[in-house]
């Protein structure tokens, strides 16, 4: 058990002191002065321990009596506690950070969130710490008390009962009963330091459960120029990434964008007249803009949230004139759909919604074990030639030169093992240009004997 002593005054230092013993009626230590102080007790027995705190002497000096401390408080925190971890494990043995962070760097904003305490989370509070500048995470919360300004009425948000925010200094001690907060007028390529703390409203009872440390940058930049994909890790930069893009000529502007990895982000083309066009682009999406003035700075803004970070990887950009690239109109919300009264023990039958005239391939993947839970439908649309030859064990194409546009292409896929899971990707092709449907997964039956 650890037991944590505060003062009311402003800490100059924080100081450990061990206790090797716990002698009933024995003083554990005595020390003179204002600041903060520690102590903790190894080995504990479960029980109840009363602690007494006393002056050490009585005196009659005025000057002296006028700098005592006026209130002492006293913080127990268990070792069973402090030792929780920064990071937490899954129900299915994946790690996450116990804070998410999500930059929002128009305003230059940073939400902070978590999720709610595992123990009593009805009767805990939370109390953030903020710094930067090489400061050490603090310790307890009566460290961080002693150290920082505690900000404990942020304001509330309209849109969230569970997000607040707060507009003045970012750094500080941000106490309050919700699990998102939302910080305004961070400093670019600043690193903040983040300790959060849970504090039981039962018994006062507070303990350290994550320190993390996060750089806020300012987004970062990348040239387009026409005709040429370019390729930027949204990974690295927080899930931000900014391409600036001059049209060399006066007409309309294809932005072809696709998310490495299969996910979804968010596209916004701004211009000097402000926001052109935004689109939420779903495994791919081509963002038309009319009649870009030439030598004029156009920024496409992309976005992805923490949540799709772990599926995206990075985005691919392409920038060319209207028409001058063609790419199959494979819809990103018509799922392939599998024909279950068609099922055989060694061959499936899928439909897809058309995409014109193109060559279609139907790529084969058996799914084994616990592979075959849990497949996202977004498809990944970079790399597909390449992954062919990696990943997947059976293709086969053929050209549709006029496909009916009223009614569902239908592929029967054979040579299967029967009562096998697979995966199917379908991919259309037009001059070289390739994009895939979203992916489905379908069973073969039983082989009657």
């Amino acid at each position: 058990m650890n037991e944590h002593i505060c003062t009311d005054k402003t800490a100059a230092a924080l100081t450990r002191w061990p206790v090797n013993a716990l002698i009933p009626g024995s003083p554990l230590f005595s020390y003179q002065g204002d600041e903060a102080q520690n102590f903790t007790i190894p080995r504990v027995r479960a029980g109840l321990y009363r602690l007494e705190i006393k002056t050490k002497d009585v005196t009659t000096d005025a000057n002296i009596l006028d700098r005592s401390p006026k209130t002492v408080l006293l913080y127990a925190t268990s070792s069973a506690l402090d030792h929780l971890p920064v990071s937490y494990e899954s129900s299915r043995g994946k790690r996450h950070r116990a804070l998410r962070f999500q930059p929002r760097r128009n305003r230059r904003r940073l939400t902070v969130s978590w999720s709610k305490s595992h123990v009593d989370p009805h009767s805990s509070n939370y109390c953030l710490a903020v710094t930067s500048g090489g400061s050490q995470h603090p310790p307890t919360l009566c460290a961080a008390q002693n150290l920082l300004e505690t900000h404990s009425r942020p304001i509330k948000t309209y849109g969230s009962s569970r997000e607040h925010q707060h507009r003045g200094d970012p750094e500080g001690l941000h106490c309050f009963n919700q699990t998102k907060l939302t910080l305004h007028g961070l400093k670019y390529n600043t690193t903040y330091d983040f300790t959060l703390y849970v504090v039981s409203t039962r018994n006062n009872v507070s303990t350290r459960v994550s320190t993390e440390s996060f750089k806020f940058r300012r987004t970062p930049a990348q040239v387009l120029r026409t005709g040429r994909y370019v390729t930027a890790n949204l990974g690295k930069y927080d899930g931000f990434m900014n391409f600036q893009y001059q049209p060399p000529h006066n007409g309309s502007t294809e932005f072809y964008i696709f998310p490495c990895g299969g996910g979804i982000v968010w596209a916004k083309l701004r211009g000097p007249s402000g926001v052109i066009k935004k689109k939420e682009v779903i495994g791919h999406a081509s963002l038309r803009a009319p009649s870009l003035e030439p030598g004029s700075r156009y920024t496409l803004g992309i976005y992805a949230t923490p949540q799709e970070l772990t599926k995206v990887s990075s985005v691919k950009v392409l920038a060319t004139p209207e028409g001058s690239i063609l790419y199959p109109e494979v819809p990103t919300k018509s799922l392939p759909r599998e024909y279950r009264s068609l099922r055989k023990c060694h061959e499936v039958t899928v439909g897809v919604e058309s995409a014109g005239a193109a060559k279609y391939c139907v790529l084969v993947r058996e799914l084994r074990g616990s592979s075959a839970a849990g497949i996202a439908s977004i498809p990944d649309q970079c790399g597909l030639h390449r992954r062919r030859r990696s990943e997947y064990t059976l293709e086969q194409c053929e050209d549709r030169a006029n496909p009916p546009d009223n009614r569902a292409l239908l592929f029967t896929v054979k040579r299967l093992q029967p009562a096998k899971a697979y995966l199917l990707q379908i991919t259309a092709q037009i001059n070289g240009q390739s994009l895939s449907y979203p992916l489905i997964d379908v069973h073969t039956r039983r082989c009657q004997l």
